[in-house]
């Protein structure tokens, strides 16, 4: 076997998009972020010093528009299409308003980026299903994308799709992408529209099952390498979790998560976590990565496991996959 075939592998992504993930969702953009971008970027701090502190990895996957420090009324600007339709156009256009100009949050990440990796989470944020996004829109989100993040030196190669629709991947791998991210596949039981919250809810707590984990040969290939999710770390009732955190058990239901980093060390596979920067909103929620990473770093001294960036482990996969190739 390769030697990348030999270990389990942490792979832990991070949507970062502030107030563009929620372009759309008028009222639950004010419910959600802080007036002026400061929590957020406190927290992204805090995440890249949590990253130096454990030695591990994180694949930074980034709203196009965010590497921009203030409106520069480009030639082409998707932005346009909201006049009249969002109230995010006003807080936009023309202007610097920090929860939709992040220039220097991405000085900040490549000041620190180590091993880290960025890659592309839509210009805009507009979503890429094929059904909802043209052929020609979606490759001006790719563009456009290049374009700006070509002013850091930044030279992509992992997707993650807004809200994890995926399309268009033909267009992907001809500019050069090689992985992205998609969902897990949930349970029946979970997805049941009545009761399925309130089982998933005591899933997490009472640890009952174990979040999926892949094999380096269970990775799905059409042209981009297909990495899913094993687990988003926020994915829980949030008035539950405030209500653990007040009485100390903000851990209680991450013993799940770290059977799941346990199996892929013990089975050699991929366990992939994520997460979005501004959900990390109080101590707790980063005293809950830190329990985590002590798992995952104690995997990595073992020899069982590797922190590894999205676009690293897939130009593993790829070369696995030539190689088997060649010799049939």
């Amino acid at each position: 076997m390769d030697r990348y075939d030999q270990i389990g592998y942490f792979v832990f992504s991070l949507d970062t998009e502030l107030a563009t993930g929620y372009y759309d969702k008028d009222e639950a953009r004010a419910r959600t972020f802080s007036p002026d971008g400061s929590r957020e970027r406190w927290a992204i701090k805090c995440l890249l010093d949590i990253l130096e502190e454990f030695n591990l990895t994180a694949t930074w996957a980034v709203v196009g528009h965010l590497f921009y420090k203030e409106c520069e009324k480009c030639d082409i600007c998707p932005i346009l299409d909201w006049r009249g339709k969002y109230k995010s156009f006003e807080e936009v256009y023309l202007t610097n308003n920090p929860l939709w100009y992040a220039g220097d949050i991405i000085e900040t990440i490549l000041s620190r980026i180590g091993t880290h990796e960025i890659g592309f989470h839509g210009y805009t944020h507009a979503l890429f299903g094929e059904s909802i996004m043209s052929k020609e829109k979606a490759q001006v989100e790719i563009n456009e994308w290049l374009r700006v993040a070509g002013r850091y030196g930044i030279v992509p190669r992992t997707v993650i799709f807004p809200r994890d629709l995926a399309g268009h991947l033909d267009l992907f791998e001809k500019a050069g992408f090689i992985n992205y991210r998609s969902e897990a596949h949930y349970p029946l039981i979970i997805r049941n529209r009545y009761f399925g919250k309130y089982v998933k809810i005591m899933d997490h707590i009472l640890s009952i099952s174990t979040p999926p984990v892949y094999s380096l040969d269970q990775v799905e290939q059409n042209g981009l390498v297909n990495f899913r999710e094993s687990q988003h770390l926020f994915a829980f009732n949030r008035k539950v979790e405030l209500l653990l955190d007040s009485h100390n058990l903000h851990n209680l239901r991450l013993r799940r998560i770290v059977k799941g980093i346990k199996k892929a060390a013990r089975e050699k596979k991929i366990f992939h976590l994520w997460a979005h920067p501004w959900e990390f909103r109080t101590e707790k929620d980063f005293l809950k990565l830190r329990y985590i990473f002590n798992y995952v770093v104690e995997g990595v001294k073992a020899g069982s496991m590797q922190s590894i960036g999205m676009a690293e482990l897939a130009k593993f996969i790829r070369e696995k996959s030539d190689t088997y190739k060649q010799k049939v």
